[in-house]
């Protein structure tokens, strides 16, 4: 649903173009993290199982490159108040996580608003939509 507001926001008030900018600016943030989160777990919880154990070198290049990008919009002038725009959009999504996803703090009757609208948009577009 919150993802359903962002997009049609953004094709709002710009273009395709735009679309796909803040799509790729976003998900460098969180590659970003995940590639962070990964270095720090080698070294805070080195024995614990994982599934794949990757080479530290790919999510050290993976970050660097990843903060490269989500810092290089704040210095141009032009980019400046697109990235300001998009930063405050991931911001602003941790309190629907919060209100939704997470099951200590999220509001029911949101959670509830959100299933139904997310079956009413599949009924709509003919696909399957298995909430469960």
């Amino acid at each position: 649903f919150y993802m359903f507001l962002a997009t049609t926001l953004f094709v709002l008030i710009g273009d395709l173009s735009s679309l796909i900018n803040s799509a790729t600016y976003t998900s460098f943030a969180f590659t970003t993290l995940c590639s962070i989160g990964v270095i720090v777990m080698r070294y805070t919880k080195p024995d614990h199982p994982r599934p794949i154990k990757v080479w530290l070198i790919f999510p050290m290049i993976t970050a660097t490159f990843g903060i490269y990008m989500f810092i290089i919009p704040w210095f141009s002038p032009t980019r400046a108040m697109n990235a300001l725009w998009l930063a405050s959009t991931i911001v602003g999504g941790i309190p629907v996580y919060f209100a939704c996803v997470n099951k200590k703090y999220r509001l029911l009757p949101l959670v509830n608003l959100s299933e139904r609208f997310t079956t009413f948009v599949g009924r709509v577009l003919n696909s399957e939509v298995n909430l469960q």
